[in-house]
């Protein structure tokens, strides 16, 4: 379960996430994007609920499968994006050898 409450005297919010509340002071100045991690979070962390034994594991444990989850997004995107770039730079430098001989020749 989400919740957000905004908390009195500050612009931290208070999150419920695997039963704990958490106070969260956001980095991020726009509360939009703050939902939205939050929310992208608390998916990661209900997902991984859903996958762990009934009853056998921890909200750490939980968390801990939902943090490796993630970082393994991580690391696959950063290797797309990689591969991407060098793709990118490969095709510019093609591109610009082609504009080369032809402005020159």
């Amino acid at each position: 379960m989400l919740t957000f409450m905004k908390m009195p005297k500050s612009e931290a919010l208070e999150i419920k996430l695997l039963g704990q509340r958490i106070a969260l002071k956001a980095t991020q100045t726009d509360p939009v994007r703050t939902r939205e991690v939050v929310e992208f979070v608390s998916a990661k962390l209900r997902k991984a609920e859903k996958r762990a034994p009934k009853g056998l594991v921890s909200p750490h444990q939980v968390a801990l499968l939902a943090l490796l989850e993630l970082a393994d997004e991580y690391l696959e995107a950063r290797e797309k994006t990689s591969v991407f770039k060098e793709e990118i730079e490969r095709r510019s430098s093609r591109l610009l050898s082609i504009i080369e001989s032809e402005l020159g020749g």
